[in-house]
């Protein structure tokens, strides 16, 4: 815990646990107090809401990560033009999917919002907005420690919710139970960013600043943003295109498979984010951290796969008989796909660290075309399996293409001579 590469990585992989095993409770709960359609739908709106979201912050918080270790006095107007920028188009965004859900969809449709509904669902994805942009400012000035804490109180207000929901005659329980909790959180979280955290850190940075130019995070960003638009169309969007393909059934029962991988992936992203945010602040070391990285990736994202996997069946029974019968190989296959998506996350982390973004739009324009389409072409024939099989194979070919490149970085730190040593990585204590 005394070395910041391992100290953020360790909370930033807590943050996972906890979102999932709150994640997990939650949609057992939903799944044993709602019907099926009501749980799709609810998913469903989640997703849209997520997507929204995720589309309107321009993915400012991998900038943040990328930035903010080493923007010195710059710091505060970084984090406040993110904030500026991102509720602003989320608000934006969130208003176009509203009125078109309900002046384009019939009352019986099963995304139609009726107008209340739909100012609330603007609300939620603007607040939703700002609660992910202090995850990623606190990651960025080497605070993450506070993440899972933050999280962890969200998971207990929003489970604690869904319960009181069950007894009343709200409608959309599942989404109201999921967005109210978030406003209890923003005042005191962003109390502690701009109070405490952020002017200590801009103080202890200033010394060695190096902020970055306009041109240079809009540079930055471009290629970024581009393939994080990508990425939600191959992600985010899929239990929306689950639910007008296969139905509402169908998409309650995609909903673990989709928790489980993406906390997979969420797993791998904090360990990398935590590389990133090091190998920004003493960019001598970064190779030496990537092979850090590596091995802490190779002992807890890979195993806990496949045990997932393993014990797929017996997960799913939590849910409901249904969902076992329905979901168990959908789950399988998302967890094999974990183990080439590693290889792909470790170059994306390497082009990010390069600041080479435009390579990473076109990997994961690939990358969502190829899941999207496949899903589409292969539901008729296998169903809900169809995402399972697209994803694998496209995961897969995308390692294969990138292998030599993430081998070529990282060769050299698999020798003794550049063995990560712990004193080496306390430097950036």
């Amino acid at each position: 815990m005394s070395v910041p590469l391992y100290r953020n990585a360790y909370a930033l992989m807590l943050n996972t646990l906890v979102n999932s095993v709150f994640g997990l409770l939650y949609w057992i709960v939903a799944a044993r107090t709602f019907s099926a359609e009501e749980v799709g739908r609810g998913n469903a709106l989640v997703s849209m809401m997520l997507l929204v979201s995720t589309l309107t912050q321009l993915n400012f918080g991998q900038a943040l990560i990328r930035f903010l270790p080493r923007a010195g006095t710059a710091s505060r107007r970084l984090v406040g033009s993110a904030y500026g920028v991102c509720t602003g188009l989320a608000m934006i965004g969130a208003g176009g999917v509203a009125a078109f859900c309900h002046f384009a969809m019939k009352p019986t449709d099963a995304l139609y919002m009726s107008l209340p509904f739909a100012l609330w669902f603007v609300l939620s994805t603007v607040i939703w907005s700002v609660f992910n942009i202090q995850d990623s400012t606190l990651t960025g000035l080497r605070a993450a420690i506070w993440v899972p804490l933050e999280n962890g109180l969200y998971g207990l207000l929003k489970l604690g919710l869904l319960i009181v929901v069950t007894r009343t005659s709200i409608a959309d329980g599942v989404f109201t139970s999921w967005t109210l909790p978030v406003f209890a959180l923003l005042v005191p979280v962003n109390l502690l960013i701009f109070r405490r955290i952020l002017p200590r850190h801009a103080d202890e940075t200033k010394a060695d600043q190096k902020p970055p130019s306009r041109q240079g995070l809009a540079r930055y960003m471009a290629g970024d943003y581009a393939g994080q638009v990508f990425n939600q169309l191959g992600s985010t969007f899929l239990p929306v295109l689950v639910v007008a393909q296969l139905g509402t059934a169908q998409g309650a029962y995609f909903l673990p498979a989709q928790t489980a991988v993406v906390a997979m992936n969420l797993l791998s992203l904090a360990i990398t984010s935590s590389l990133v945010v090091e190998a920004v602040t003493i960019e001598s070391q970064a190779r030496r951290y990537a092979v850090a990285v590596v091995r802490r990736i190779g002992v807890t994202v890979l195993p806990a796969a496949s045990l997932i996997a393993l014990a797929a069946p017996w997960l799913l029974e939590l849910f409901g008989s249904e969902y076992r019968a329905n979901a168990t190989s959908l789950l399988q296959l998302l967890m094999l796909s974990t183990f080439p998506r590693v290889i792909v996350s470790l170059y994306m982390t390497m082009a990010r660290l390069q600041s080479r973004t435009a390579p990473l739009a076109i990997l994961q324009l690939v990358q969502s075309a190829s899941v999207i389409g496949g899903t589409v072409l292969l539901s008729s024939s296998l169903g809900l399996n169809a995402v399972g099989w697209s994803v694998l194979i496209t995961e897969i070919v995308l390692a294969v293409v990138v292998t030599p490149r993430v081998i070529r970085w990282l060769a050299p730190g698999f020798g003794r001579r550049f063995r990560p040593r712990k004193d080496v990585l306390r430097e950036s204590a």
